[in-house]
C-alpha cells in the first residue's frame, strides 16, 4: 500500500478493496487477483479533507459513502463501477449531515434502503434513505443521551444492526472520564430508530459485531483490554455472558 488506512471494506462481489485515510482524505480502490490479494491500484481519490473514518458500498453494489468526522462533519457520496472499481462523486457529492454529529461509522438495513450512522461528536445515531439516485436523504438523528449531557471527553464509535433488523447498538467511548456504554435501538417498521437505553460496557468500547447466528453482540474495549459477549434478547436488551482479557488495547474484530 501507498500509506495507511483507517478503514478498509471489500465491494459485495468481493473484486475490490477500498479504502480511506483518516489524515489526508485520499480514497484508494485495489482490484483483488483470484487469491484474494490486493493486485493494482484501480482508483484514486484526493479529496483534500482530514477525518474520513469509514467507506462502505451500498448493498447492490452500485454505490459508496463516506463519513467524515469532527470538524470537517462531512457524508460523500459516489457512484461505484462494480466492473472497473472506478467512483464517480454524486451531484451533490456531500449529504451535509447536521452540524455537530460527526457520522463515524455505518450500518444498512438488512431489507429496506436505509443507512444509519453512529455520530461520533453527537453520541446518537443518524438514519438516512437511500434514494434511487444514491443521494442520502436524513430521515432521523436520534438521541443516546440527554441534550443537557455533558459530550466533552465523550465519543461514538462502532455500529452493529441485528441480521433481522429489530435492534441496532453502537458504542460510546468515555476517554477522559468514565463515560462508557453501549446504546440499544429498536428499528420500527418504518426504519425509524426508538432508543430502549444503555447497556454499561468496559473502557473505550470500540468495535462491535454480531456473531454469524446473530443471537451476541460482540465488543472489543480498547483501554480495557477485553473481548466481550453479550446475549441478544427478544426485547432487545443485552445480557453479558462472556468476557476475554487480551492485555492489550483492542480496537475492531471481525466475527466468521
Amino acid at each position: 500500500f501507498q500509506h495507511g488506512y483507517s478503514y478498509l471494506s471489500l465491494d459485495r462481489a468481493n473484486r475490490f478493496l477500498l479504502g480511506v485515510n483518516y489524515f489526508d482524505g485520499l480514497v484508494d480502490v485495489y482490484s483483488l487477483d483470484e487469491a484474494g490479494n490486493p493486485d493494482q491500484r484501480v482508483a484514486k481519490l484526493n479529496e483534500g479533507r482530514r477525518n474520513a473514518h469509514c467507506v462502505f458500498p451500498s448493498p447492490d453494489n452500485r454505490f459508496v459513502y463516506i463519513p467524515y468526522v469532527k470538524e470537517t462533519n462531512a457524508l460523500f457520496q459516489y457512484r461505484f463501477d462494480s466492473k472497473t472499481g472506478k467512483l464517480t462523486p454524486l451531484d451533490p457529492q456531500n449529504a451535509h449531515p447536521p452540524e455537530g454529529t460527526g457520522p463515524r461509522h455505518m450500518a444498512y438495513h438488512p431489507q429496506k434502503p436505509i443507512v444509519y450512522f453512529s455520530n461520533e461528536q453527537h453520541l446518537g445515531v443518524s438514519a438516512y434513505d437511500i434514494e434511487k439516485s444514491g443521494q442520502l436523504k436524513l430521515r432521523q438523528v436520534c438521541d443516546a443521551v440527554d441534550k443537557d449531557e455533558s459530550k466533552k471527553g465523550v465519543s461514538s464509535s462502532d455500529i452493529a444492526i441485528t441480521p433481522d433488523g429489530r435492534f441496532l447498538f453502537a458504542g460510546i467511548r468515555g476517554h477522559t472520564r468514565d463515560f462508557d456504554w453501549i446504546s440499544r435501538y429498536r428499528i420500527q417498521e418504518n426504519g425509524d430508530l426508538e432508543l430502549l437505553g444503555l447497556t454499561p460496557a468496559d473502557k473505550i468500547p470500540w468495535g462491535l459485531t454480531l456473531s454469524p447466528d446473530g443471537n451476541y453482540l460482540l465488543a472489543t474495549a480498547f483501554q480495557g483490554g477485553t473481548l466481550t459477549a453479550f446475549r441478544i434478547t427478544e426485547t432487545g436488551e443485552l445480557q453479558k455472558s462472556a468476557s476475554l482479557n487480551w492485555d492489550k488495547s483492542i480496537s475492531d474484530l471481525v466475527a466468521r
